[in-house]
Formats: C-alpha cells, structure tokens, sequence
C-alpha cells in the first residue's frame, strides 16, 4: 500500500470481553505512523460499566460527555486529519451504551441492563448528541440522575425507552446512520482505517466493506484473515443466523486464518511496544 491509496484494517475479538483487541489496534496505529501513513483508530460502537470504569464515566459525564477508556486511547493514538483540528472521542467512537450491573436482559421487556446510550450524528451543518436513556431498567439497578446531568443539559435531543419496540426503532434510525456519518468522514480525512470491532462481534456494523486485511485477537494469539473471504463468511452466516449481531464463534468454522501469531503474556506498558514488533509479521501477506 502506498500513502496514496487508502486502506482499512478490522479487528475483531475472538473471545466476549478483553480479547486484546484494543491493544493491537494501538500497535497498529503506532506502527502505520511510523511509516509515515495519516492512521486514525475507529470503535463504532462501545460500552463500559459505569461499575468498572467509574474514573473515565465520571470523568467524561462532569464535561457532559459519555466515552469510554477505548476511545480515548484511540484518540490518543490517531494522528491528525488535514481537517480535523483535534478529532474527539466521540468522533472515534459514534455510540457509546453505559451499562449497569449485571449485563442481563430483562426477561419481559428484552432490553438490555444498560443505563444509557449516546449517539453522536456527525452532520456537516453542526454535531448533534442523542441520549437515550433506558426507562425499563430496573430501580435496584439506576444510578443517581445528578451524575447525568451535564450530559442531558447538553444534549440536542433526549429519548425515553420503555419497550423493546422504541429503542428497535431508535437503532434503525440513528445509530446506523451514526456509524456512516463519521466512516464517510475518516476516510476522507485519512489514509489509514484502524476498525476495531466491540465485545465478540464479526462485524462492527452491516456497511463495512473493502478490507484490506482481518486480525482475530485473543489472549495468546493473533489470526490473520484473507478480508475478502472473512466478509463472505460473515455474508454467510448472517443468511443462516436470525440474531442482529454475529459473534466471532459463528464464523470461524467458515473462514480458516491465513496464519496465527503466539503472542505471550507482556506487562501492561510493555504490551503495545511488544506487538508493534511483531506488526511486519502479521501484515506480511499483504502490501503495506
């Protein structure tokens, strides 16, 4: 790949919860800018629990925000696009969902245990921010509103979920649509497209295409997928399977790794250092 053309990198957790995608993506980012490529990290979707990641919630929702430690690192990581100014957490990461404690489905509404989601619409005429705030969650499980506050007083729009139907027609609307607004505007600002995927999911959302290259990560390991193949795949078994969102398990029986990379345990400031190392070894079926 040369610095004129333009290329897109997934990847994607082959495990529920902290398979390591994060800290590849940051390798890679890394990596790319040191070969000289304008690279930006991209997480469409996100969630942190407001249990576990307090420091960052309370962190983003005194300023009236809501991202996660994901997105910030990313941000971080990314270099700056010719228009950009200094790019966001929330135009790295266009949906991010506050979970509460457990992450359960409710047995008679089938809504999630989340608290709330944001959805940021990246329009060229001005940024608008939906909170989308989860009235079916149990009263045990809410939080204090003072701590939502600043984000509701800076929202453009506040939405109130009580039925499964609501927030399906609420994701059909926005939330698509918020993941495209800001894909059409990194890749009109970067060379590079770091896409990191969320939980176990195969593909972060339905328009993605035109990969160049699919890691896999878990703990231990690194797979490299041919993309072409990877998206057939997926195509497959989105066709077989009913359910919205395509784990990772679904597919791999489908679609064999190129190759695998042992990645052993590193200490957690070692770890990005040590698997941009290994980056010429994961890419060197493909031209970069």
């Amino acid at each position: 790949m040369t610095k004129k053309e333009r290329s897109q990198i997934l990847i994607v957790g082959l495990k529920e919860k902290d398979a390591g995608k994060t800290s590849l993506a940051l390798a890679l980012l890394a990596y790319l800018k040191g070969k000289g490529f304008n690279a930006c990290g991209f997480k469409p979707r996100a969630g942190n629990s407001v249990w576990y990641d307090y420091d960052v919630v309370h962190e983003a929702l005194s300023q009236g925000r809501l991202y996660g430690k994901d997105a910030k690192l990313l941000k971080a990581a990314s270099a700056f696009g010719p228009d950009a100014g200094a790019i966001m957490e929330e135009f790295i990461n266009p949906i991010h969902r506050l979970w509460a404690e457990p992450q359960l489905i409710d047995p008679i509404t089938q809504i999630p245990y989340f608290i709330l989601d944001r959805v940021t619409l990246w329009f060229k005429e001005g940024v608008r921010n939906l909170v989308v705030v989860n009235e079916a969650l149990p009263v045990e499980y809410k939080c204090n509103d003072a701590l939502f506050e600043n984000l509701r007083a800076k929202a453009s729009s506040i939405y109130h979920v009580r039925d499964l139907n609501t927030l399906n027609t609420l994701t059909e609307e926005y939330y698509d649509l918020a993941v495209e607004l800001v894909y059409k505007e990194v890749n009109k600002q970067y060379d590079c497209l770091v896409i990191e995927s969320y939980s176990d999911i195969a593909l972060p959302w339905k328009g993605l295409k035109d990969l160049n290259v699919v890691f896999g990560v878990k703990p231990g390991q690194v797979s490299v997928y041919d993309p072409e193949k990877y998206l057939a795949a997926v195509q497959l078994s989105a066709s077989t399977y009913s359910q919205e969102e395509l784990a990772t398990s679904r597919i791999r029986d489908l679609v064999k790794p190129i190759k695998e990379v042992r990645v052993p345990p590193f200490r957690s400031e070692e770890i990005v250092q040590e698997l941009k190392e290994k980056i010429p070894l994961l890419i060197k079926p493909f031209s970069f």
